[in-house]
């Protein structure tokens, strides 16, 4: 789970109390920091998980964290070294699906923050609204961990099971 700082929230804070004579801009400014500050991160957090699991080569390993993979033996066949293929590009759909669907709850996310906090004209009432979008944000990227974790687990048995199929 993604954990953000005291000090980042103590900074927008402060920033916020230090601007206020600046009337509403002040305002959509804490907002856009606050949204690039907690969605930012989780959006980079994310796309850096895919990129890391999605240069992969299926020969050599699968994608859960483990480190006992056997790579594919040098006599596979071109039956099974296609299925392996074949199933990579699978996972990758689907991580790019869970990938779309984190960005679609985290948009819904920014948008209710900016609809709520939008109605409010103090920074503490505002950094209230960024807790409860703290919250928000940590259970999607919990569920996206999830679903990912689930569907490396998914692969790897079926990498495993193609591997093994080889061998018999």
């Amino acid at each position: 789970m993604i954990k953000k700082s005291m000090i980042a929230i103590a900074l927008a804070a402060g920033l916020s109390i230090s601007t206020a004579g600046y009337a509403q801009s002040a305002g959509e400014q804490l907002v856009d920091d606050i949204i690039t500050d907690v969605i930012g991160q989780t959006v980079d957090a994310a796309r850096a998980e895919v990129r890391r699991k999605t240069g992969i080569d299926p020969l050599d390993r699968g994608y859960g964290d483990r480190d006992d993979y056997r790579p594919a033996p040098s006599d596979l066949n071109e039956e099974s070294v296609d299925e392996l293929r074949r199933s990579d590009s699978e996972y990758d759909r689907k991580v790019a699906k869970l990938e779309e669907e984190l960005e679609r709850k985290l948009n819904k996310a920014e948008r209710e923050f900016r609809r709520e906090a939008g109605k409010e004209d103090k920074p503490g009432k505002i950094e209230k609204k960024r807790e409860k979008l703290d919250r928000k944000v940590d259970k999607a990227y919990q569920k996206f961990e999830e679903k990912l974790r689930k569907e490396n687990e998914r692969y790897d048995r079926k990498r495993d099971q193609i591997l093994a199929n080889h061998s018999d």
